[in-house]
């Protein structure tokens, strides 16, 4: 068995802004080091194995808020977690009452956010039975990931809830290839973030 759990990254400036990410790098908000901050503080006392995560910036800086509870665990980066590639909308305002079923020339699929999901469950199957994992991702992704593991059909992807900044979701993968999902978008630990927002935090990255 496998101990799986999912985190999204800390709030972006771009994010913040309206502004269309994808595999660009990112920065880290005020609001969203307060909230990795935040999810460090709730998984102190978990017992991890392995650290995976996007190697984007947002999400390797997000996971530092974590193992720097537990002595600086090495950070795994992974490509399979980056967010959906978004082609010529990167870096750019999102267009107007744009969906995720309406995306420019070029960009993933829900199909392909789904393989990539299914790759990296294919990784750590294979090489971490027994362990506890945390991996760091994207919205685009976890979309995939909460799909897949639900076992439902790609159309599904696209009738999730917005995974939530530095939410966590958590799942048990079983020997036999079935999902014990325990909870997903979990993030009542950014509640105090959001009410003390005007705060300065005092967590550098």
């Amino acid at each position: 068995m496998i101990d799986f759990w999912l985190i999204r990254h800390g709030e972006t400036e771009e994010n913040a802004a309206g502004i269309c990410q994808g595999q660009t790098p990112g920065t880290l908000s005020t609001i969203g080091k307060q909230q990795a901050q935040a999810v460090g503080e709730v998984l102190k006392d978990e017992t991890f194995d392995l650290f995976y995560s996007s190697d984007l910036k947002r999400t390797m800086e997000s996971m530092l808020a974590i193992t720097c509870h537990h002595n600086n665990q090495e950070i795994i980066p992974e490509p399979l977690l980056r967010e959906r590639y978004l082609a010529g909308w990167q870096g750019q305002p999102f267009p107007k009452n744009w969906d995720m079923k309406t995306l420019p020339e070029g960009a993933e699929t829900a199909e392909d956010l789904i393989h990539r999901a299914k790759e990296f469950l294919k990784l750590i199957t294979t090489h971490h039975h027994g362990k506890k994992i945390a991996a760091m991702s994207h919205g685009g992704l976890i979309r995939a990931f909460w799909t897949v593991l639900h076992n439902y059909d790609v159309d599904t992807y696209h009738q999730w809830e917005s995974p939530k900044n530095t939410s966590i979701s958590r799942f048990k993968l079983m020997p036999d290839g079935t999902v014990e999902v325990i909870f997903i978008n979990q993030a009542d630990h950014i509640s105090f973030v959001q009410l003390n927002s005007s705060n300065n935090s005092q967590w550098q990255l």
